[in-house]
């Protein structure tokens, strides 16, 4: 047997081991995991005006902050049937006016509505934004907000809906729904 043989009886022994070893690999298939659910931003609770007391016209603003969007994932513990959702929005923010300072406070919601139309879960966090010295605009991201949902059945999962938006007083949201926009 010539060493080019032995190489080549070599080569082919490896083939055939390495072909063995992927045709192994696809018994570790990854189980199916069910969709995220949807996030909506209502057009009602997507803004917020905060005025100073005197009136509502323009000269009356304190703050006007609207939702610029949400970073978000989910997952989901098929073992022990839980739903991880995890989001983390993003708020801009003007100074108006009638601001009186530099810093500004807010809440906003997080709620979560199950596949029957109930909310089961809302949760409210509260915001500081600081407005730099030379500017009355600010962004905010907040830090990762993560909800953890028990289901019966994760596949139900995508039927969940995730709502966000600004936790406002009866005159803000009477405020959005007759000059907000839509």
């Amino acid at each position: 047997m010539t060493i080019a043989n032995g190489l080549r009886r070599i080569c082919a022994l490896g083939l055939v081991s390495f072909a063995g070893f992927l045709a192994a690999c696809g018994t570790f298939e990854e189980e199916p995991v069910p969709a995220c659910p949807r996030a909506f931003l209502p057009n009602d609770t997507a803004r917020l005006v905060q005025f100073n007391g005197q009136g509502k016209d323009l000269t009356d603003v304190i703050l006007e902050a609207e939702f610029g969007g949400y970073l978000g994932d989910c997952g989901y513990d098929l073992d022990d049937k839980v739903l991880n959702v995890v989001i983390s929005p993003i708020i801009n923010a003007e100074l108006g006016p009638a601001a009186q300072g530099r810093n500004a406070k807010l809440q906003y919601f997080v709620a979560l509505k199950d596949p029957s139309g109930e909310f089961i879960q809302k949760n409210l966090f509260d915001v500081d934004m600081v407005f730099p010295n030379n500017l009355n605009l600010a962004r905010y991201r907040d830090e990762q907000v993560t909800l953890n949902v028990p289901l019966d059945d994760v596949w139900a999962g995508p039927d969940y809906e995730i709502y966000l938006g600004f936790q406002l007083s009866a005159d803000q949201l009477d405020y959005n729904r007759r000059f907000g926009k839509n």
